[in-house]
């Protein structure tokens, strides 16, 4: 049996971790237009459907000011986005941003395409002044939960009974430098 990570004897196109650092390379982010309305909703509709009718809601935020919304595509069609809900006062001087979403395709998954999202989410923030980032993820979401502790997110508390399906979520937080 061979181990994970181990090299292969097949030619360098069959090897995974060279195919994807080439497919990363290929991955451009954009801010989301109104034509991605559809990709939102059907990416939304695959991977938060257990949550509630996010594939209703996310096209509505991202058509309302003040979201951000960065889109990742490859050279044939979007992979992925993420929505940035812009700073609301917190205190007397802090600026608190919410990621209020990140999805990618499911066959785009360990590509480095949530990495590049989350990087350029933090860099549009710094970017907006903001002092610190939120966001909600389910306990289960153990993936989501890695891409956000690899990006110096600390989790909070949990809040019960928070998606609409009745699932709790954990709040996690970081500050921007």
């Amino acid at each position: 049996m061979m181990k994970r990570g181990a090299g292969f004897s097949e030619s360098p196109g069959t090897n995974r971790r060279w195919s994807s650092q080439r497919e990363r390379k290929r991955v451009t982010l954009r801010d989301a237009i109104k034509g991605d309305t559809h990709f939102i909703r059907d990416l939304s509709q695959k991977v938060f459907c257990m949550y509630g009718p996010y594939e209703e809601l996310l096209p509505l935020w991202f058509e309302s000011w003040p979201t951000v919304t960065i889109l990742a595509d490859t050279v044939r069609k979007p992979v992925g986005f993420a929505m940035l809900g812009m700073p609301s006062r917190r205190g007397q001087f802090e600026f608190v941003g919410e990621l209020l979403a990140i999805a990618v395709e499911p066959q785009e998954h360990n590509m480095g395409v949530g990495n590049r999202i989350m990087g350029e989410v933090i860099r549009r923030a710094e970017t907006l002044q903001i002092d610190m980032l939120i966001l909600h993820t389910a306990p289960e979401n153990h993936a989501a939960k890695r891409l956000f502790l690899k990006h110096g997110f600390v989790p909070g508390k949990v809040k019960e009974r928070f998606y609409s399906e009745g699932q709790d979520a954990i709040m996690m937080w970081r500050s921007i430098p």
